[in-house]
């Protein structure tokens, strides 16, 4: 676990005298937590490798409650996945987090003199926004957070969208392909299964195993290439590297248009690890998606990064506290 000194963090805590709370974001590649004041400040985080099993996720939430070195008006938590928000239940969450499915996240924190809120990790990346960064004063947004899958929610109308089920905006599973491969959510040829950091890594493994030119390998221990270390060859002009990135930017840029004329945003936010990796790519791609919908939509929608990228959903998860509590409002 990944933290700066407790000591200075704590006094500088103590000196602002503004509420703080715990922010945790359950990804399917990392655990995130960090202490967050009422002006979305970070002032102590917490990173581990995602747990596997309930028993891991209760330890290291154990350990994040266990540093704070002055009273926190609660903890809030954001998680892949379909959660009721209300019993903070995890309804479905198909993968490497399956394991947590059927788990009411309350029970796993031993907090009970504090206030807590679960909610989807990509609804809490939106919170974030709409407190403290480009969504604040909006009324229709939508976020999407690239990083192992793809996360999304939107804000319409000034209400984030939830659907019957609370399943909705679940937009990386948009069937890109009928005939795809296999989606961990049950359906083919979702987005996900183009454009995703498991997407990419995995198509720059069968690059490697065809022996096409590539510059990485996989190491002693059968490890694939990371998604961060494919855009680093990509930047040094690694053949493979640069085609199977053309190739899931292509697809992110169909899955855009299609989600801006469904949406008509006033603006779009991009989250999650491979956003904060792949800025050059990402700006060809918002000049292609703006061509797209331009003479429908009739206007130029803005697509911007999330103002605290990769704790953007800790931030989220803690302004759901500092709402609940009334300490802050949209």
């Amino acid at each position: 676990m990944s933290k700066p000194d407790g000591s200075a963090v704590h006094e500088k805590m103590a000196e602002q005298n503004k509420p703080v709370a715990i922010g945790v974001d359950i990804g399917g590649t990392a655990i995130k937590a960090a202490f967050v004041d009422s002006d979305g400040n970070l002032l102590e985080s917490f990173r581990e490798e995602s747990p596997r099993t309930t028993t891991a996720l209760e330890t290291f939430l154990r350990k994040v409650r266990a540093s704070a070195g002055m009273p926190v008006v609660g903890c809030g938590i954001g998680c892949k996945g379909v959660i009721d928000p209300v019993t903070t239940r995890i309804k479905c969450l198909p993968g490497d987090l399956n394991f947590l499915e059927g788990v009411t996240l309350r029970n796993l924190v031993e907090m009970d003199d504090l206030a807590f809120c679960a909610d989807n990790d990509a609804r809490t990346a939106l919170v974030g926004e709409m407190l403290w960064g480009a969504a604040r004063g909006r009324r229709n947004v939508l976020m999407l957070t690239l990083g192992t899958g793809i996360g999304a929610a939107a804000l319409v109308d000034g209400v984030i969208l939830r659907g019957a089920s609370g399943a909705a905006c679940h937009l990386g599973h948009i069937t890109m392909d009928l005939n795809g491969g296999l989606c961990i959510c049950g359906n083919r040829g979702c987005v996900e299964t183009h454009f995703s950091a498991r997407a990419i890594e995995s198509e720059y493994f069968a690059h490697i195993h065809r022996a096409s030119p590539a510059r990485l390998s996989i190491d002693e221990a059968g490890r694939v290439p990371t998604t961060a270390a494919i855009f680093q060859a990509a930047a040094d002009d690694d053949p493979s590297a640069r085609r199977v990135l053309a190739v899931a930017f292509e697809y992110l840029t169909g899955a855009l248009v299609s989600f801006l004329h469904i949406f008509d945003p006033e603006l779009l936010i991009l989250g999650g690890n491979i956003a904060a990796s792949g800025s050059e790519l990402l700006s060809r791609m918002e000049v292609q998606a703006v061509e797209r919908t331009r003479i429908l939509l009739g206007r130029d929608v803005p697509i911007l990064l999330q103002k605290t990228i990769g704790y953007g959903g800790v931030a989220g998860a803690a302004g759901l506290i500092f709402l609940q509590q009334g300490l802050l409002t949209l």
